[in-house]
């Protein structure tokens, strides 16, 4: 009788019955198939049996299988994950061979090469996660708060399944190349594969403690979206940086094999050094970096597990957390006309100054200006091109604007809005913010250059950049569409679904509206070649014309299309994850 009970118990609990404490009995038995033991003696048996190892394995199958399922639910998203990973795959064989060849240059060299390359590897792998919310999100703590695992097993299911998917196999690839740059010296190739797989180890782990801690920090969501942005500005502020090193660059290579000695004793660069330790039979401090190597990692492990349950805990609570906050008045909807192009414009004028997908847009200028000024020398080179840049970037900015509403989109069908009034409040939006922006790298420009005689030509171009390439954008945007972060996500996540055919769709776009200013281009270069500024007159006033011939006809057009696709246009925005 006893035993009978005892069942009855164990049935109710593993059948996860309301109001029943299953902490006693381990995990829960409510996990997808594909996470579900099975087998003849229940469920709750094998919820005992199964062990951390068992559980990651199953988490790298549901892994692979959510990534078979993405790749078969759309033939062009096969296609252009094929072509991406043929291109990934020759970057790797390139770099493969180099490291290859590598092994025939002195052990001094190796060692440099080989510690840089260790420590930008991790760099990357940690980093990612900062700059785009989530390393691997198919496997992501939120995503995970309501199954019963436990996080021994989500922890080795997300090693595992770091490894499947373009980025693990090109660094898994890559890393094996490196292992072949020591072949010269016996003992180190030995050592090499240990601190190879050391190193996968440290990236793998760090990346998904890095995703875990943001997790968590994401929370404050202002937080995350400064780091974000002030990261990608640093990435643009790199093209001075690189200026400068290339001014020196003999000084530089004197110095590499100092820094590598430098970061050989670092977290990043500590495993990647020991071969070339054991190559000379400095084993002592091959066992320091090994100890700094394995401290790293058990640390990075630590890390991991208290941030995962923290994400874990908090994911499964976010749910019935709410807040709320006292709003008064309607905002730029009230002082904008109470048209549907007005209402959209007060709609996407408040996204360009609070949504952080598209202010990032605009914290960027600023930093790429101070980049065009530091690299242009003496009044000429890429200042120039500045505020066609941007020009250009801004009238390609809002071929993202459906993308970033999302399911919010559902709001212009209903209404209904006209398809023009869309197109028309979408770009009125975007000029209100680019014109100022373009007037100020105009004066940048002609300040550094000291070339006032051009002006009139770069306004034509600017013009015909901005005003063509909206109306271009307007009626492409209604057509193609393309994967974005989604929102409240980071502006630099890279969202499920992004293929290579979405990178060549951008570009075409980026074509198509470059290609507007070709006009005023071709009659700004012959005044500087004639010395002639009526030319420049001209390209001013073809750049206009152009210009607002094509956004009337773009805006018309698009709204065209808008209104025959719209639904299914819905459809894919509200894909994107």
């Amino acid at each position: 009788m006893a035993s009978t009970r005892m069942n009855s118990t164990e049935r109710s609990v593993t059948s996860g019955a309301p109001g029943t404490d299953t902490s006693a009995q381990g995990t829960v038995d409510v996990a997808p198939e594909t996470l579900r033991p099975t087998g003849p003696a229940g469920p709750s048996t094998h919820a005992r049996a199964v062990g951390p190892l068992t559980e990651g394995l199953r988490m790298a199958a549901l892994k692979w299988r959510l990534l078979i399922n993405t790749l078969t639910r759309s033939t062009w998203i096969l296609v252009g994950t094929i072509l991406g990973g043929l291109y990934v795959l020759f970057l790797v064989g390139s770099f493969g061979v180099a490291l290859f060849l590598l092994g025939n240059e002195s052990l001094e060299t190796v060692r440099t090469v080989a510690v840089f390359f260790g420590t930008l590897l991790l760099a990357g792998w940690w980093l990612v996660p900062v700059v785009s919310s989530k390393a691997d999100s198919s496997l992501d703590p939120s995503r995970l708060a309501l199954f019963p695992l436990r996080i021994p097993g989500i922890q080795i299911g997300q090693i595992l399944g770091a490894v499947i998917g373009i980025p693990g196999i090109a660094t898994v690839l890559i890393t094996a190349a490196w292992i072949s740059s020591w072949r010269a010296w016996g003992s180190a190739l030995v050592l090499a594969i240990l601190c190879a797989l050391l190193g996968l180890l440290l990236a793998f782990v760090g990346s998904r403690a890095v995703t875990a801690l943001s997790a968590n920090f994401n929370k404050r969501r202002r937080a995350g979206e400064i780091i974000s942005i002030v990261l990608l500005g640093l990435v643009v502020l790199l093209g001075p940086l690189f200026a400068l090193i290339g001014r020196g660059v003999g000084q530089v290579w004197e110095q590499l094999p100092t820094w590598a000695g430098y970061l050989a004793w670092s977290p990043l660069g500590a495993t990647w050094a020991i071969p070339a330790d054991v190559a000379r039979g400095q084993w002592g401090a091959a066992l320091g970096r090994l100890a700094i190597t394995v401290a790293t990692l058990a640390v990075l492990v630590v890390v991991w597990r208290a941030a995962l349950r923290g994400a874990l805990a908090d994911a499964t609570g976010d749910a019935a957390r709410s807040g709320s906050r006292s709003m008064s008045g309607v905002g730029l909807f009230g002082r904008l006309p109470a048209t549907g192009w007005g209402a959209v414009m007060a709609r996407c004028l408040t996204y360009w100054l609070k949504d952080p997908r598209y202010s990032a847009t605009l914290l960027i200028i600023p930093a790429m200006a101070a980049a065009f000024w530091f690299i242009s020398e003496d009044g000429t080179g890429p200042i120039w091109v500045l505020p066609c840049f941007v020009a250009l970037l801004m009238a390609y900015a809002i071929s993202a604007d459906v993308g970033y509403d999302n399911t919010a989109f559902t709001l212009h069908i209903l209404a209904p809005v006209k398809g023009s009034h869309d197109r028309l409040g979408r770009a009125l939006a975007m000029l209100c913010i680019g014109v100022p922006f373009v007037i100020a790298m105009l004066a940048l420009s002609m300040v550094r250059t000291g070339g006032w005689s051009y002006l009139p030509g770069m306004i034509g171009i600017c013009a015909a950049l901005l005003l063509a390439g909206t109306g271009v954008v307007s009626v492409m945007s209604a057509r193609y569409t393309y994967p974005v972060p989604p929102p409240g996500a980071s502006p630099l996540k890279t969202p499920q679904g992004y293929t290579l055919l979405n990178v060549i769709i951008q570009f075409v776009i980026l074509g198509a509206v470059a290609l507007m200013a070709l006009p005023p281009v071709i009659l700004l270069v012959t005044q500087v070649v004639t010395g002639q500024a009526l030319w420049g007159w001209l390209a001013l006033a073809v750049g206009i014309v152009e210009g607002l011939g094509v956004f009337w006809v773009g805006i018309v057009l698009g709204g065209k299309w808008l209104d025959r696709r719209a639904p299914e246009l819905l459809q894919e925005v509200a894909q994107y994850r």
